[in-house]
């Protein structure tokens, strides 16, 4: 999906007001994406409590830092370093996963 995908696909909710215009639409969205960029950013990991973002029902964003590492150019067989970085890691919620693979939503029963 491309961003102009999303924004059309947000603007046709039935559930949202319909004054608001595909633009505005576009800097809400803008503006939520940025956001998260800049908490990824200014975020320091450490191990015991990584910058986290979750969203419920959707999934946990996680920045991990990866090692420094040695692997190979896979043409020539030479060597190359890595250097160490940061990487965001996405986990799917529960939600999300029935969701892909088409598990009805179990409703929990009430005791008569």
């Amino acid at each position: 999906m491309t961003k102009a995908e999303l924004i059309a696909r947000v603007a046709t909710r039935k559930d949202l007001p319909r004054t608001l215009t595909k633009k505005a639409y576009a800097r809400i969205i803008d503006a939520v994406f940025t956001e998260v960029g800049d908490y990824f950013i200014r975020a320091r990991p450490s191990l015991s409590n990584p910058p986290r973002l979750s969203y419920p029902g959707f999934g946990t964003f996680t920045k991990r830092r990866r090692n420094s590492r040695t692997v190979r150019n896979p043409a020539t067989g030479q060597p190359i370093a890595i250097p160490a970085q940061c990487t965001v890691v996405f986990a799917p919620g529960q939600e999300l996963k029935n969701l892909i693979n088409r598990v009805p939503i179990r409703k929990a029963s009430s005791a008569a």
